[in-house]
């Protein structure tokens, strides 16, 4: 038996060799179901923005006043509020995980209440 392949060997290999390529063929088309599907979404992602840009702004002059108010008592300062955006739109499902990082990141960013007295 020595150097010579039998009939089980070799048909133990085959199988081996056909189930590899099986799998293979296997993964290669769930990625390419994968990458359709990235696709569309992105073309829906970009066609939802292109609506959002259209879009007026639905900020009237009351809000941007009393934003630029508050921020001026928070800060204790005069400047210029250059843009206001929604971090997450209300129809955006929030998870406790990015609420508690915003909270974090946001807390830790907070001025200081001391005023210089000169």
């Amino acid at each position: 038996m020595e150097g010579r392949i039998s009939e089980e060997m070799a048909a133990l290999t085959w199988a081996g060799i056909g189930i590899v390529f099986a799998v293979l063929a296997l993964i290669a088309f769930v990625i390419s179901v994968i990458k359709r599907l990235d696709d569309r979404w992105q073309a829906a992602e970009a066609k939802a923005d292109a609506k959002a840009v259209l879009k007026p702004a639905t900020i009237d002059e009351t809000t941007l006043v009393l934003i630029s108010a508050a921020a001026a008592v928070a800060v204790g300062g005069r400047f210029r509020v250059r843009r206001i955006r929604r971090l997450l739109s209300p129809k955006t499902k929030r998870t406790p995980w990015s609420a508690q990082g915003r909270l974090i990141l946001q807390g830790s960013h907070a001025p200081s209440r001391q005023r210089d007295l000169r």
